[in-house]
């Protein structure tokens, strides 16, 4: 297939870097894969040898240089990528003058202020990442059959581990047999970062033999003032060898008060950690509660804990939970490897592909 993907984001968020693995992935099954992103967007420095392709710096010269990616007489796939991308493309499907299919993504569970574009029939699919993304569209009156729900998936090379668990905790200067939480994100509010740290504070008061540890990954400062437990937390502000800390961690905790499918949470699960999560957006689907010690009996249901999001309380019982409970911790680590397969890259592409193939047919191009 003729595939070209764009996206109007210079950075590295989950979202951007789920374009560029999906760029990546279909070029590496022999698609003929067009990438465009802004002039000078950092996303580019996170893989030097991908071929990117870039946008002129004028919106209006976009679809000028993504219709030379179309061929005239071959059907194409055209996918955005992000906000203005999305707008554009709701425009300018509306006047096609060669074959091609057009799609959007959206992968956060906010209502968009503005919902004409989702409106316009220049989009023939919108995807997905999570069900309660959908949610978000159907309630602005777009079609069930016009969405089709594509999970994040995580390429196995993002989980390779540079630094072994010795190295990394005697560079973070943790004791080699201390227990770990780990937490990666930023300092946005809707991250939750002070609501995990209030919530250690609660929990683990004390420092001493056997005290856990938190590490949090992706913040570049703490709350003024100081916390409970301040010794025994460790920020690390940006680090790409994401593998390394997941592999000498013991439990992921992700403390969002807003996600759809945060790729954090999915790294975890795949490499087989206990994780914790909160009641918002996708991450319930991903994790099925364990709400009950009888759930422990079917370790093909739960993989994790959830608490409710910004509930201190909630969140501090969580954290005592899996640090005394190894049985639980065991248990949970069996189900979140078994999850985790379901957002390996190859389910995504396979996904990817299946609906472009839908659409090119439905389109009469194929």
């Amino acid at each position: 297939m003729n595939i070209v993907l764009f996206t109007s984001s210079s950075n590295t968020s989950g979202g951007s870097r789920q374009a560029l693995y999906l760029a990546r992935g279909l070029a590496q099954r022999g698609h003929n894969l067009s990438f465009f992103v802004p002039g000078g967007a950092s996303l580019a420095a996170l893989a030097p040898d991908f071929p990117f392709r870039f946008l002129p710096a004028e919106r209006s010269a976009w679809k000028h240089s993504l219709d030379a990616a179309l061929p005239a007489g071959e059907p194409s796939v055209l996918h955005a990528f992000h906000n203005a991308a999305v707008k554009s493309l709701a425009l300018w499907g509306l006047f096609r003058k060669k074959p091609f299919v057009t799609l959007a993504h959206r992968g956060v569970v906010f209502r968009p202020k503005n919902p004409l574009p989702y409106w316009s029939p220049g989009i023939d699919r919108f995807t997905v990442n999570s069900p309660a993304c959908a949610r978000i569209l159907r309630s602005l009156g777009v079609r069930r059959d016009r969405i089709s729900c594509v999970p994040n998936g995580i390429p196995d090379e993002r989980l390779r581990a540079p630094r072994g668990s010795a190295e990394l905790r005697a560079f973070l200067d943790i004791p080699p047999d201390a227990f770990i939480f780990l937490s990666i994100g930023g300092e946005a509010a809707y991250k939750g970062a002070d609501v995990l740290l209030r919530a250690f504070a609660s929990a683990f008061p004390e420092d001493g033999p056997g005290a856990p540890f938190l590490v949090l990954l992706g913040l570049d400062s703490l709350p003024a003032g100081g916390v409970a437990g301040e010794g025994r937390v460790r920020r690390v502000g940006y680090a790409e060898d994401v593998g390394s800390f997941l592999a000498a961690a013991d439990v992921y905790v992700q403390p969002s008060r807003s996600e759809s499918m945060p790729n954090t949470l999915l790294e975890a699960l795949r490499v087989g950690l206990p994780c914790i999560g909160t009641n918002v957006g996708a991450i319930p689907e991903i994790l099925v509660p364990v709400t009950a010690p009888e759930s422990r009996e079917n370790p093909d249901e739960a993989c994790g804990l959830l608490a409710q999001p910004g509930n201190v309380a909630d969140l501090a019982a969580a954290l005592r939970k899996l640090h005394v409970d190894a049985g639980l911790r065991a248990a949970l680590t069996r189900t979140a490897r078994k999850r985790g397969e379901r957002f390996s890259m190859d389910k995504r592409l396979d996904i990817v592909e299946s609906v472009y193939k839908e659409l090119l047919y439905s389109r009469g191009y194929a």
